[in-house]
């Protein structure tokens, strides 16, 4: 079997076959596959199809619970991962031999949602005013991008994420804390009595359960002592676009709360637990132009936004 994959001609082999493969492999069946290469079920099997009979073995078992891997699948899986890897290691080198004047091309940034709408994305004209060759995409989401595989450049996470995704190959830098607060529409807050407790008086609105492990999220049931919230949601943008329609208290980072004039910060009976947020990026694009680029900004804004 390894033979067969060895011995082939260079002219026999269509690499963009190996992508479908690995597609396949790594997400169980062939829509899973076409959603993470944004093509079609019928386009992805047809290039199975095609490796398969130049091969001339069957890679997949299909059965209806998806494609599993033969054992002739799961020997091509490992040297085509390989490859993968080799490309991956030739394409974040190729621009390292930039100068800074003449950094071009895109630059993909992976971030949390409030990060990447009210911090990045604010900020970015003046990113592209001083590197007016580059592109940027902002890649938003709950789970971390995989850098080694090229889902990213360059990511902001928060410590807790750095703990579960350790991997030797990323290189971290730390770049402050992210501190949050509680905020209320001023208008609610201007409609209690003298004598209200605006945390016994108001409603509040909590992050959904699947981010109960926070900190702070830990921080805001303990302070309300359970009580049931109003409203969950499960983004930070859920819960800004709550408070700002006057449905309770919830808490925010400050660099989303503080800039909106219709929000109050409350005190609070306590001090909200921060979180660490770290920029991270592959061990070999650290001579990248353009990584260095996205660093060097982040890390100058980050230092004027957050307290490091």
């Amino acid at each position: 079997m390894e033979n067969s994959f060895l011995k082939m001609k260079n002219t026999d082999l269509d690499w963009n076959d190996l992508k479908y493969f690995l597609a396949v492999a790594r997400e169980g069946g062939l829509s899973a596959a076409a959603l993470k290469l944004g093509s079609s079920a019928s386009t992805v099997s047809r290039h199975i199809s095609a490796l398969e009979n130049r091969l001339g073995v069957k890679l997949f078992l299909r059965q209806q619970i998806g494609y599993l891997l033969t054992d002739q699948g799961v020997s091509i899986l490992a040297r085509v991962t390989e490859v993968e890897n080799a490309m991956f290691t030739v394409e974040r080198n190729s621009d390292q031999l930039q100068s800074i004047d003449q950094v071009s091309g895109l630059i993909r940034l992976a971030a949390a949602e409030s990060l990447a709408s009210y911090l990045i994305m604010p900020h970015m004209p003046e990113f592209l005013t001083l590197y007016p060759k580059m592109q940027v995409e902002l890649l938003v989401g709950a789970l971390p991008a995989n850098l080694a595989r090229r889902e990213a450049d360059v990511a902001l996470r928060y410590g807790d994420s750095i703990v579960v995704d350790n991997n030797q190959d990323y290189i971290t830098h730390f770049v402050g804390y992210v501190h949050f607060a509680p905020y209320c529409l001023k208008s609610l807050l201007a409609d209690l009595g003298p004598n209200q407790d605006p945390w016994q008086a108001l409603p509040i609105i909590e992050l959904s359960d699947c981010w109960a492990y926070l900190p702070m999220v830990k921080w805001l049931k303990q302070i309300t002592q359970n009580r049931a919230p109003l409203i969950k949601g499960n983004t930070l943008h859920t819960q800004y676009v709550a408070v700002r329609c006057g449905l309770g208290i919830t808490l925010l980072p400050e660099y989303v709360g503080d800039i909106d004039e219709t929000l109050v910060k409350l005190d609070a009976p306590s001090v909200v637990p921060s979180r660490e947020l770290w920029l991270v990026y592959h061990r070999d694009l650290k001579a990248s132009q353009r990584v260095l680029a996205m660093k060097n900004f982040l890390t100058k804004l980050l230092a004027q936004v957050l307290d490091s």
